[in-house]
């Protein structure tokens, strides 16, 4: 449908030419059909109307919410780890530079740690944890000041060394960190602009604050239209663009200081399910060599291709948006 323009875009404001996409719920294989509205000026995507029930799209194995399987490393190990995560967040450490060389696989979070400034001793705060994996990962390379927050957790959690994982809003919380991130959480928040102004409030002044998002400006979300995975209808409630998401840092303090692209061959492979009507739960049977239904291996290997090709041209369908608070009179912005 065209034409739409009885609705106003949330984050611009604007109510001309906006238009209604219907995905279907394609995760669990519901087939749901939810409207969402398309800004012709920022072009981000909204859900026009949030489910009462949204909880029930997050069933009981939903991915964020699988307890991390528990990892022991002796102590000798997590010294050596400690060391190589010094070099790759650009100390000079002799032992830990050869680790880092020598390393097979480089954890992606080491890239946004270094290009934040982040150290070991940094205050850092994970915000829609789940259950956690990604902190007990930088527990384990050494960071001694972690925290996760997340208000759909059972409980609280203690793992003692430096890291809980509460059972908490942004506003319940009564310090500042050094860095903060949303790692695929921001999109599932319905009011993203009251967010960024209550993390504002707890970010330092010199502080970084990181939004790992999918981004609707993108060749996937061109090519694969409300088929694209990355629309997760109705759990992601904002699919932004790189406009929209300069708009809602303008408007709520923050300077965008960088984009980078990071999307997967998921973008791919996960679409092409949705458009042969197989939902996400479904997938593993089409992986390289699980059956005659599967992908083959050029197929996949050139999906990977493409998404890195993508990244580099900047039209993959996820991106890193690292903001800094601009300096205001205090008070002007405000949670």
């Amino acid at each position: 449908m065209s034409g739409h323009q009885t609705k106003a875009c949330y984050v611009c404001g604007n109510h001309q030419g906006n238009r209604l996409r219907y995905p279907r719920e394609m995760m669990f294989g519901t087939e749901e059909k939810f409207e969402y509205l398309e800004c012709d000026y920022c072009a981000c995507l909204q859900i026009t109307d949030t489910p009462t029930d949204l909880g029930r799209y997050y069933a009981g194995d939903y991915y964020s919410y699988k307890v991390p399987k528990e990892k022991n490393y002796p102590p000798w190990l997590l010294k050596l780890r400690k060391k190589r995560t010094r070099a790759l967040l650009g100390e000079r450490d002799a032992v830990g530079s050869l680790m880092a060389r020598l390393s097979k696989h480089r954890a992606e979070h080491f890239d946004w740690l270094s290009r934040a400034g982040v150290r070991l001793d940094s205050a850092i705060l994970d915000v829609g944890c789940g259950s956690g994996s990604l902190l007990r990962q930088m527990q384990r390379d050494g960071f001694s000041d972690l925290l996760g927050v997340d208000p759909f957790l059972e409980h609280d959690t203690d793992y003692g060394y430096g890291l809980k994982i509460l059972k908490r809003r942004i506003g319940d919380l009564d310090r500042r960190f050094d860095f903060i991130m949303l790692n695929h959480s921001f999109e599932h928040m319905p009011d993203p602009r009251q967010v960024l102004l209550e993390l504002r409030t707890i970010l330092s002044n010199s502080g970084t604050l990181l939004l790992r998002v999918p981004v609707a400006d993108s060749y996937a979300r061109r090519k694969y239209g409300i088929h694209w995975v990355a629309w997760d209808a109705p759990r992601h409630l904002f699919l932004h663009t790189v406009r929209s998401m300069h708009l809602l840092a303008q408007q709520t303090g923050f300077d965008v200081i960088d984009v980078t692209y990071d999307s997967s061959r998921l973008q791919f492979y996960g679409s092409e399910l949705y458009l042969r009507g197989i939902p996400f739960k479904n997938q593993k049977p089409y992986a390289p060599g699980k059956g005659p239904k599967a992908f083959t291996q050029q197929e996949w290997d050139c999906f990977a291709q493409l998404a890195s090709e993508l990244n580099i041209y900047r039209d993959g369908d996820t991106a890193c948006f690292f903001l800094s608070p601009i300096p205001t009179p205090t008070g002007l912005y405000s949670a």
